[in-house]
This record gives structure tokens, C-alpha cells and sequence, in this order.
């Protein structure tokens, strides 16, 4: 694997302990009302519009207890390993009907964009799982706008309800996803804020907020834990932290300060995550005036 990031953890004694939150397999699900059709010939059409030159591969199972899985070879993105290049691949799985809704319950608490989200997912019944493999090795950026292509190709064919990302534990519209990528806004899905209360009063709220996401495509999440800041002003630092990390990589240094609107200056350093999941994080210090009591590193469950 030549993630960047996971490079540097493997060679650094002092954080093997914190695990990464790298994805070697990215995962979303694509929800829906009413049990959706596969037209395999739309379905490779669209994909290569998309993505470039395209196989589809069907593999055969029982039809009761392992139904068949499509798998999209895309001829024109290789990736390398010492035995040779490969096509990198994308795995459709079998549609299922929902039995577990608990498991969106985190993505419905932190749908701060998106307010129907609940109520939209009250009426939905089935599931696709697309799912990237041998791709852990792509540059991030490249693996993520290869993925997100081939979502975009798919939705063309199987217009769904909604849409769940693995990565950021993130609800998502389908038609704000497809305005998000029209207007380059790459993390939009891939990438949650999320804000928690931690504690003190109603007049001295302590907050901590995050970004999830970042660390499964292999780069560190942001959080800040405050007092007495406007939380909107908080979640815009992070988005724009958030974005040129994933740009940059992880070249913020501990003691490095970033600037944001309003000339505010946030000293990072590099930690363990307050809230699950346990991941490296950036976090971003808001000066004395605003800081808040230390709280407990999340523990990885």
C-alpha cells in the first residue's frame, strides 16, 4: 500500500496504537423505495461515458443464498503492484432488502445537511452496496474521483431514494450530490461535520467538531473542542481545513497555525480523535479564551 499517510503511521512508534481509519475497501449504498431493475447494457453505456473503457463481469452464485455480483473492470485506470499493473475495480452487490435501520441512526443525527433526511428514509426498503477493490493503492484523489464517477454512471440507471456513505457515516440527497460534483465539491458525500455537545452549560456550551471522512481515504479527520465560538464559523474552519488537506496531504505541522475568516489563527497539532471512530486527527487549538476541558481520546470498538 503507498498511501501517504499510512506510510508515516507505520513508521512512527509513537502512534502505532491509534489506528489510521484507512479504508482499503471504500464503500457506499444506494437506497431505495421500490426494488430496483439492473439493465446490464445501460449500466456498462453509462459507466463508460464516465469512466472510460469498461468490462462488466458477471459472477455467478446460488441464486437463493449468494446471488450474482457485477463487477466493473476499468480498463483505463491501472494500478500498480510488484507482480504488475491491474485494472481497478468496482463491485456491485446484490440487492437487498433493509432489516437494520439502527445502523443509519449516527448518519441521522449528524444530517445537519440535509433536515428530510429522516423522513426520507422511512420509506426506503432496498439496498445496493458499490463497493471500490485493489484501488487502496491510487492517490487518493484519483481513487476518489474514479469512485465517484462510477456512482454518478450508476444513478443514471438505478435513480435511488438516497444515499449512505460508509466513509463519513453521511446521509445523502441524490440530486445534491449530483449538483455537489457539477460544482467540483468533492468532499460533499465523502466527507462529514459533525458537532457534539460535551458538556458544561447552556450559556458555556463545551463543543467538539469534526470532520469524518478524510482519515478512510487516508489523510487526517479535523476536529476543534471549544466554548463560546460560533458554531458555524467553527464548521467552516474545518470545511476549509478539510479541503486542503485532502488537497496538500497531511503537511500541517504540530504548532503550525492556520489562518481563517475574521483573522483568527488556529494552532494544529496532530492527536488522537475525541469521538469515535478512533482515528489520527488535526486538531485545531482555539486559543485560551475559547478552549475547552480535556476530554477522552475515543476508543476504537
Amino acid at each position: 500500500m503507498t498511501n501517504e499517510w499510512k506510510e508515516e503511521q507505520e513508521g512512527n512508534n509513537e502512534t502505532n496504537d491509534i489506528p489510521s481509519g484507512f479504508h482499503p475497501v471504500y464503500m457506499i449504498e444506494l437506497l431505495f423505495q421500490e426494488r430496483p431493475v439492473i439493465d446490464q447494457g445501460r449500466l456498462q453505456d453509462a459507466l463508460s461515458r464516465h469512466t472510460g473503457q469498461v468490462r462488466l463481469d458477471v459472477k455467478q452464485g446460488n441464486a437463493e443464498h449468494n446471488p450474482e455480483m457485477l463487477v466493473f473492470y476499468h480498463l483505463d485506470h491501472k494500478v500498480s503492484f510488484q507482480e504488475g499493473n491491474i485494472p481497478a475495480q468496482t463491485c456491485m452487490l446484490p440487492i437487498i432488502e433493509i432489516v437494520d435501520r439502527a445502523r443509519f441512526g449516527g448518519a441521522l443525527q449528524q444530517a445537519w445537511h440535509w433536515p428530510e433526511a429522516g423522513q426520507a428514509m422511512e420509506t426506503i426498503r432496498y439496498s445496493i452496496r458499490l463497493h471500490d477493490m485493489f484501488t487502496a493503492a491510487m492517490p487518493r484523489k484519483q481513487r476518489l474521483e474514479l469512485f465517484q464517477k462510477t456512482i454518478q454512471a450508476v444513478m443514471e440507471v438505478l435513480p435511488c431514494e438516497a444515499l449512505y456513505w460508509y466513509g463519513s457515516d453521511k446521509l445523502v440527497e441524490p440530486e445534491a450530490y449530483v449538483l455537489s460534483q457539477e460544482r467540483e465539491e468533492h468532499l460533499y458525500a465523502a466527507m462529514n461535520v459533525r458537532m457534539y455537545q460535551a458538556g458544561g452549560t447552556e450559556e458555556q456550551r463545551q463543543l467538539v467538531m469534526d470532520t469524518v471522512g478524510l482519515s478512510a481515504l487516508g489523510v487526517p479527520d479535523v476536529q476543534c473542542h471549544f466554548i463560546g465560538l460560533d458554531p458555524d464559523t467553527v464548521a467552516q474552519t474545518l470545511l476549509g481545513a478539510a479541503y486542503y488537506i485532502f488537497d496538500q496531504g497531511d503537511v500541517l505541522q504540530d504548532g503550525q497555525t492556520l489562518g481563517s475568516s475574521g483573522g483568527r489563527r488556529w494552532r494544529c497539532e496532530h492527536q488522537s480523535a475525541m469521538i469515535a471512530p478512533g482515528r489520527y486527527v488535526i486538531d485545531l487549538d482555539p486559543g485560551d479564551e475559547h478552549a475547552a476541558a480535556p476530554l477522552e481520546p475515543a476508543r476504537q470498538t
